[in-house]
């Protein structure tokens, strides 16, 4: 009797490991400045295909079924590739947080890749530079590390504003996204088809419109949203 083989679909993805410097908008508000934290994140490759996919690695990538007890357990990115997890472990270096400095326009591009040899990377590392490692940036070394000290106190300085700046955007996008939901809602005259059913009904039907089930607990105006945005009527 032949016996079917189970693949392994992850078998034939190309997974790598990296880190990425990626945007702090709490810290960048609060600062004045633009902020970066390094976050590692698992890259995926289709082979044969351009496109890829992103995610930090301790993200929730699927749910693994126990067959004998029917228990579910999260597996994160790091967890499904493992294999390729730890030999980028073994290559990992310190991690770094704050203003990298391309963000320094005092900074020619030739100052940034000499501080870059000197490892340096951020703003604040050149501002607490001092002793022997200032002497070894050479003559300019100083003028670097004061003009550095005078973005960061410029930076403190129009934190305020800033931080105002991005809570009037961030009111903004929440405005606009209730005034959608008010003109979803009054193009279908309230709940519309789904105002009788249930959450447990109104998830099937996204379920069965979408091919995918809601994730989390989501309120029955979510809900109700999700299943507006999924009915094959829309676009009509």
């Amino acid at each position: 009797m032949q016996q079917t083989q189970t693949r392994d679909p992850d078998a034939l993805l190309v997974a790598t490991f990296r880190n990425m410097a990626l945007p702090n908008p709490a810290r960048t508000a609060a600062e004045g400045r633009p902020i970066f934290d390094d976050m590692e994140v698992c890259e995926i490759r289709i082979p044969g295909s351009r496109n890829w996919s992103s995610y930090p690695v301790h993200a929730h990538s699927h749910w693994r079924v126990d067959p004998f007890t029917g228990e579910q357990t999260s597996i994160t990115y790091a967890q499904r590739f493992e294999h390729q997890y730890r030999q980028f472990q073994a290559q990992t270096q310190q991690t770094k947080s704050g203003t990298p400095l391309e963000f320094a326009t005092f900074l020619t591009e030739g100052q940034r890749a000499g501080l870059r040899g000197q490892n340096i990377y951020t703003v604040e590392q050149l501002a607490a530079i001092d002793g022997q490692e200032l002497k070894n940036l050479g003559p300019n070394g100083r003028d670097q590390k004061n003009r550095a000290d005078e973005y960061l106190a410029a930076a403190r300085e129009n934190a305020p504003a800033t931080q105002l700046q991005a809570e009037l955007e961030a009111l903004r996008a929440k405005n606009m996204a209730l005034a959608e939901d008010n003109e979803a809602l009054k193009r279908t005259g309230g709940e519309g088809q789904f105002k009788d059913m249930d959450l447990d009904q109104i998830r099937e039907f996204i379920t069965t419109q979408t091919g995918q089930a809601p994730v989390g607990s989501l309120n029955r105006k979510a809900l109700v949203r999700m299943a507006l945005d999924a009915r094959p009527d829309k676009a009509a």
